[in-house]
């Protein structure tokens, strides 16, 4: 690039690391003339900011004319390797996904010069590795779902978490906060793996130290995305309340236990004074309050009449909101992923044929997705849809799991179950069919039943589980 070509560059440059992505490709476009793309500096920060904007098509195409052009171009290949690890998250095409992984782990090796983790200086593009391996942790394998229909499985966590995959994320991320001891986003995703891993104790002193690099508190509810590994900088008050609910799982001192429950409880509240009527906070409280009422008084499972007024309250609201979000959800996945279709007819007709749930909640909103008529053309705009509107997605799964646990709470109360929510593995299923990965690791991962259910339920949901990836 001459001088001057160079400058417009820099501007391009500049606007998009000042988040005004549109106007840098407006710029980026402007110097690439058509026919004249074979600039690997203009390709690569073109396919960048694309990637940024979650078209990951364009971003794709882009940054693999620049590694085309200079196979040594190694932040291209970084940045390419977090194209695909993006839409590897944010696909729930299971064959797409696990191609995007396979890719992701490829083109961040390259960008390392394929040295291993500890012999690398990149501690961007390692961290961003690790986050790579971290989407492989669960893995199904055909062994495990032999033994889970036999019901010779103990501890199902430990039958389904991939140790390598979990120890190359460790590895990369032990590399880069190494590196850069300040590396927030890096901690933060060590603390995520921990916990997929069920280390809660580590996960949460990485929390910790990632609150105390990003003291701003950027929370999930004033985040644009509500994934954490989407967004750098941000502290989640949720992921602080979800940990400290997930020890007291583990923890049988009671006092201690107590101590975990005010953490938690303590988390979820600051959600609300931070944004009052956060609806998803509301349910996340109501959840790890109804689990330490039924734990304290294991003789007696009824729960107060107050509490099952306020989740009364609570599902109103919820109704009155989360129908139409999962309907628009699942109209875009059935037509960015026919086969989206195929498994709501049949989870429609398990809900219709079964005592238990041919009235249940779910019913009508499946219906209603089913019979528009629009659903049958498979435009790529849908696709392109759900990636920028990836927040929706997560975000009906997340409410969806959370449905379930309630459920699982409340199943007990003579009828206020099935008045209240309704039978809970329908709303697992549907989660499991709007984002599997997500509603697999909080289904594992929830201290709202005991293992024995766990298990139970864990064999029941098989049909919905098994395409995740596999290795």
């Amino acid at each position: 690039m001459d001088n001057k070509t160079w400058a417009l560059a820099q501007k391009a440059e500049t606007l998009r690391l000042s988040g005004a992505y549109e106007q840098a490709i407006e710029k980026f476009e402007e110097l690439q003339p058509k026919g004249k793309t074979d600039n690997a500096w203009l390709n690569a920060h073109l396919g960048t900011t694309y990637y940024q904007l979650m078209d990951y098509g364009q971003a794709e195409e882009y940054l693999k004319k620049a590694v085309e052009k200079n196979d040594n171009y190694f932040w291209a290949h970084a940045q390419l390797g977090e194209t695909y690890r993006l839409r590897a998250m944010t696909e729930n095409d299971k064959k797409q996904k696990k191609e995007s992984i396979k890719l992701a782990i490829k083109h961040f090796e390259k960008a390392l010069a394929h040295k291993r983790p500890k012999n690398s200086n990149y501690a961007w593009a390692l961290a961003h590795l690790g986050a790579t391996y971290r989407l492989n942790i669960f893995k199904v394998s055909p062994e495990v779902e032999e033994e889970l229909e036999k019901g010779d499985v103990e501890s199902l966590i430990e039958r389904i978490i991939d140790e390598d995959s979990q120890n190359n994320a460790l590895a990369c991320l032990n590399r880069a906060i190494e590196l850069m001891p300040t590396y927030a986003w890096a901690w933060g995703m060590r603390s995520t793996v921990h916990r997929l891993a069920q280390e809660y104790e580590e996960s949460l002193w990485d929390l910790g130290v990632e609150t105390q690099i990003s003291p701003d508190m950027e929370t999930l509810q004033h985040s644009y995305y509500p994934v954490s590994s989407l967004v750098s900088r941000r502290v989640s008050l949720y992921e602080h309340a979800f940990l400290f609910f997930y020890l007291t799982k583990s923890e049988d001192n009671s006092e201690k236990k107590e101590r975990y429950y005010s953490g938690a409880i303590a988390c979820a509240q600051q959600v609300l004074i931070l944004k009052p009527g956060d609806l998803i906070g509301q349910l996340i409280l109501k959840i790890i309050e109804g689990t330490q009422k039924k734990e304290k008084d294991n003789e007696k499972d009824d729960l107060d009449d107050d509490f099952i007024k306020e989740c009364r309250i609570l599902i109103h609201k919820i109704d009155a909101n989360l129908p139409e979000i999962c309907k628009a959800v699942l109209r875009y996945m059935i037509k960015a992923e026919p086969e989206t279709k195929e498994k709501l007819e049949k989870l429609l007709e398990k809900l219709a044929s079964s005592e238990g749930t041919s009235e249940h909640k779910l019913k009508k909103l499946v219906e209603d997705v089913l019979n528009n008529p629009d659903i049958q053309a498979i435009t790529p705009e849908a696709q392109l849809w759900l990636w920028k509107n990836f927040a929706l997605v997560e975000l009906s799964a997340s409410a969806l799991s959370f449905l379930a646990d309630l459920s699982n709470i409340l199943k007990s109360d003579d009828g206020i179950y099935h008045k209240m929510t309704g039978e809970a593995l329908p709303y697992r299923e549907l989660a499991f069919i709007i984002y599997n990965q997500y509603a697999l690791e909080r289904f594992i991962q929830t201290p709202t039943f005991s293992e024995k259910e766990r298990v139970e339920t864990f064999k029941k949901l098989l049909p919905w589980i098994k395409p995740l990836p596999l290795a």
